[in-house]
């Protein structure tokens, strides 16, 4: 095992240059780094899912010849300058790290009066994007005349929390902050000229300055701001007036994941007044429920619904009791009750008619009583209930904050009545005051990642709730909840002046459900869509052949890519939103064959150092541990690629004090390790040693001591290989099944886990574990067990994810048919599956609830296009030399093929064809460069005619 190293500040021969970069930076960059104080509107910084609003307000005299204004804020902002909007940030960073962005002004200012003005949200709570949340802001610059200099430093701003955004509502899903609801009747003009500043106060400094880091600028470029129109009206119709809704939400800790999940039981209770002995159709939330002592069951029903459940409710005349027990999850009880409008019932805990207090609930979050809420027998009735509980219990009243998302799914439209015909959205659409709840669906022509926007004239107090999904239902309507803990919707309330309503944050969608309630006035709809807002990938790559299903998969595929690539690569735009390590592999390997640009990559892997941290440099222990290896082999393949060796010398050493952490996690020679994620399938993940996990331990050794050699630093590499041996070892002695010459699962508890998962000898061999006088009998076996998967979601063999794996060993030997039907048998319908398709979580959307259609891990086959088809060599798990272009293209079931494919040297060109027992092959490839043409397979028996068009 790696013992403690002495020689840990040894720098070797590239010591020396990191120094020079280092006083090249602070000599030409003086101002690279720095130091700014930290304001909010408060010392304490901020609370849970507060919005903010500064301004600035100043007088020009003469036309601004430089305005530039510095700003960064925690958790996010949106920038405006009279107005017109600039843009959303900072990109994500942690305190340790931040950034800043850097905005050029001058072209939306004015001579006169101008205001600058910046919404700042705190997210007051962990998220996938950003794991920090303190609350604060910084801003500084200057706008220079020729007669005049006027400060942007933040003491020169005034501040006012929003009266109008609600802080209540739940989290959009368990890795995205809260879901967006804003009343701007209360925060109307906010970012407009002349409106009263009384209550607005001068910006206050935090206090713990030290949370922050010194702030470095904005290392990527500024998103894009495309403006995407909603391509197709889907419908127009009437809102259903059939059912009246009672709500109220009770919020639980939720600032983490850890506390997200916990169950929190809880009590309410209501009584449900009827004018008759009769029975009632209800709607309910989830829970436990006991009508006048009895308990009531949900109805089975043919659609089955992940937020609402169908109830008989036999009522008394008069007064019926209904008692409720939930344990509340997700940080949010959002109760909904749905009662027939016509049958003449009331709710009220206090049995008044008409009443506007609705519902009473008793969440102690205490221990102690919560044990008592689980032990307590509802059938014992009301009365027993409010005894045995006595205080704490809350009023809910009608009126209060409901949850948009959870409304946009339980309110139905009248689906035989349209209002407008369907088709292109060119013309506002108007509606009379008898047309005043309305329903309108749209698609967006494909998934987008962006602002969501409505534009139009509406009255003051018209509520408008948008909901957002990635796919249809059965229905053909936008699939709200398909997944139950996810809200994707949002809510305005206009305040009747401003036209444009936007999100503040960017959602990933296809399709939209809108709901416009204006109370009995008319209104119109003049515009809907979203502001793309995705990192600005120029497209160089391309690919055809001989395949049309291959082609689609390849658009699909870099279509997924761009919309998964923001301010640090993403899963998904939709779910998570969330930087994996994992996922980011294939998505450099996309990157490079398609744009080139590894910018965005070199941000990501700071923001890996951050996030791994802890683990790094204190052993904790987080979630999907195999990813922090999967960072170190994402730099690896980065620094092939680029030849940055300054990025790998800074965080050389939080990768050795890795390992280091590992020295007492070793059981029998092998790593124990607490989660793993390794794929979407039924392998094992916790408190195990895991043969996939070791055969990247291993490759992540072998990785560092290739590091250390490039460094000089000779101990450093002989610990590190010593180490390798021995895993590699390991792995033989205990999880090597020498009679069917496979892997076994892992290890748990000392006893072999059977299973054996597809990835668990993919890994290995890939890897440079395994003897390789068993790779062509491993490769066999995987060809046959390929053929048929299974289809259940998330059961299969493999699943997309690994299958970058998979494709990465058949290609290396020269498997190419096996690569290619696979494909086309997996990722043919997800191309096939619209117009404008993206690849797929797992390997079906459509009869399966779970996963998101558009996961950027999926889109590996378009850098196997690239790489195999095409055959320009970019390394990843193979040997490569980026001072040579080598083009060794394979297929074994296509005719032909063309592309361009981005290489570190320049863009190159193939064109293949078979034509009779002959090869041709074109290509173009930077002038000077060393190329070597040498096809493979069923290619390398053709008679190779090179560049015969030249």
């Amino acid at each position: 095992m790696l013992e403690p190293l002495a020689h840990l500040n040894k720098r070797g021969k590239t010591r020396g240059f990191i120094l020079f970069s280092l006083i090249l930076i602070f000599s030409v960059w003086p101002d690279l780094l720095m130091s700014q104080e930290i304001h909010w509107i408060r010392p304490e910084g901020g609370e849970r899912n507060e919005y903010v609003f500064f301004r600035k307000v100043f007088d020009l005299k003469d036309e601004a010849k430089k305005a530039q204004l510095h700003l960064y804020v925690d958790s996010r902002y949106a920038l405006y300058v009279n107005g017109h909007y600039l843009g959303f940030g900072p990109v994500r960073s942690y305190h340790a790290n931040p950034y800043f962005d850097t905005h050029d002004i001058k072209p939306f200012l004015k001579i006169g009066v101008n205001v600058i003005a910046v919404l700042a949200m705190n997210n007051g709570m962990e998220t996938f994007q950003l794991f920090d949340n303190k609350g604060g802001v910084a801003f500084w610059g200057e706008i220079i005349t020729g007669s005049e200099k006027i400060d942007l430093g933040i003491r020169s701003w005034k501040a006012k929390k929003s009266a109008g955004f609600d802080q209540s509502t739940p989290r959009f899903s368990f890795a995205k902050g809260p879901i967006e609801s804003w009343d701007l009747r209360d925060d109307s003009g906010w970012n407009l000229p002349g409106i009263n500043l009384e209550s607005w106060i001068t910006p206050i400094p935090v206090n713990n300055q030290s949370d922050w880091g010194k702030m470095r600028p904005r290392p990527i470029p500024f998103l894009t701001k495309d403006e995407i129109k909603a391509f197709r009206l889907m419908g127009t119709y009437p809102l259903k007036k059939e059912e009246d809704i009672f709500t109220f939400r009770v919020l639980t800790p939720d600032l983490d994941i850890g506390q997200y999940s916990i169950g929190r039981p809880a009590l309410a209770y209501t009584y449900i007044y009827s004018p008759q002995k009769q029975n009632v159709n209800a709607g309910l939330w989830w829970g436990e429920y006991f009508l006048n002592g009895m308990r009531i069951n949900p109805k089975q029903v043919e659609k089955t619904s992940y937020h609402r459940q169908e109830f008989d409710l036999n009522l008394n005349q008069g007064w019926n009791e209904l008692l409720i027990k939930n344990n509340i999850i997700w940080g949010t009880w959002d109760f909904y009750l749905s009662l027939p409008s016509s049958l003449g019932l009331s709710v009220s805990p206090s049995k008044k008619i008409d009443d506007t207090e609705w519902f009473r609930s008793f969440v102690p979050l205490d221990q102690k009583l919560e044990q008592q809420i689980r032990q307590f027998d509802l059938a014992l009735g009301l009365d027993a209930a409010v005894k045995a509980f006595p205080d704490r219990w809350r009023s809910h009243k009608k009126g209060e904050p409901t949850n948009p998302a959870k409304d946009l799914a339980w309110m139905e439209h009248e689906r035989s009545l349209p209002l407008s015909s369907t088709g292109a959205f060119k013309e506002p659409l108007n509606f009379t005051k008898d047309q005043s709840e309305v329903v309108l669906f749209f698609d967006m022509g494909e998934i987008q990642l962006g602002q969501i926007f409505v534009e139009g004239n509406f009255p003051v107090g018209t509520i408008i709730d948008i909901g957002f999904s990635e796919e249809l239902n059965k229905d053909g309507l936008p699939w709200l909840y398909k997944r139950h803990q996810i809200g994707a919707g949002l809510r305005f309330v206009t305040d009747g002046l401003q036209k444009r309503f936007q999100s503040f944050k960017p959602y990933g969608a296809r399709y939209l459900k809108l709901i416009i309630r204006s109370d009995g006035r008319s209104f119109s709809l003049e515009n809907v869509g979203m502001l793309r807002q995705v990192y600005p990938f120029q497209t160089v790559g391309s690919f055809s052949c001989s395949d049309p299903l291959m082609d689609r998969i390849w658009e699909a595929s870099w279509r997924t890519l761009q919309i998964c690539a923001e301010d640090s690569y993403t899963d998904t735009p939709f779910r998570e939103r969330g930087l994996y390590a994992g996922d980011m592999i294939p998505q450099i390997a996309i990157t490079q064959a398609v744009s080139g640009d590894m910018r965005l990559a070199k941000h990501s892997l700071n923001l890996f150092q951050d996030m791994y941290r802890s683990q790094m440099w204190e052993g904790k222990p987080i979630r999907h541990e195999d990813y922090i290896l999967s960072s170190l082999v994402a730099l690896d393949e980065y620094v092939k690629l680029t030849g940055d060796w300054d990025l790998v010398g800074e965080h050389y050493n939080n990768y050795k004090s890795l390992i280091g952490q590992y020295q007492s996690r070793y059981v029998n020679g092998l790593i124990k390790i607490d989660d793993v994620f390794i794929e979407w399938t039924t392998l094992y993940k916790r408190d195990a040693a895991m043969t996939a996990y070791q055969a990247l331990y291993f490759y992540s050794l072998q990785r560092l001591a290739d590091w250390a050699d490039q460094f000089g630093w000779e101990e450093d590499k002989k610990a590190f290989l010593e180490e390798a041996s021995k895993i590699k070892n390991s792995v033989y002695l205990n999880l090597w099944d020498k009679d069917n010459l496979n892997y076994f699962d892992g290890i748990k508890d000392g006893e072999i886990l059977k299973e054996k998962h597809l990835t668990s000898t993919i890994w290995p061999v890939l890897m440079g574990v395994t003897d390789p006088q068993y790779h062509h009998s491993i490769v066999s076996w995987l060809k046959e067990e390929i053929l048929d998967i299974g289809e259940e979601i998330r059961k299969e063999k493999i699943s997309p994810y690994s299958a970058f794996y998979l494709f990465s060993l058949l290609y290396r030997y020269e498997e190419s048919s096996a690569v290619e039907n696979f494909i086309r048998k997996h990722w043919g319908p997800m191309a096939l599956h619209n117009d404008r398709p993206t690849v797929w979580e797992n390997f079906d959307v459509v009869k399966s609830d779970i996963g998101t259609s558009s996961h950027a891990w999926s889109g590996h086959p378009l850098f196997f296009m690239a790489t195999e088809t095409l055959g320009v060599n970019l390394g990843f798990f193979k040997d490569f030399d980026p001072t040579i272009i080598e083009i060794k293209p394979q297929s074994e079931t296509l005719t032909w093929a063309k592309g361009i494919v981005v290489h570190p040297l320049g863009h190159v060109e193939v064109h293949w064809r078979i034509e009779g027992d002959n090869l041709f092959l074109n290509y173009k490839a930077p002038e000077g460069a060393k190329v070597i043409v040498n096809p493979k397979g069923k290619l390398s028996k053709l008679n190779l005619i090179i560049n015969p068009e030249n």
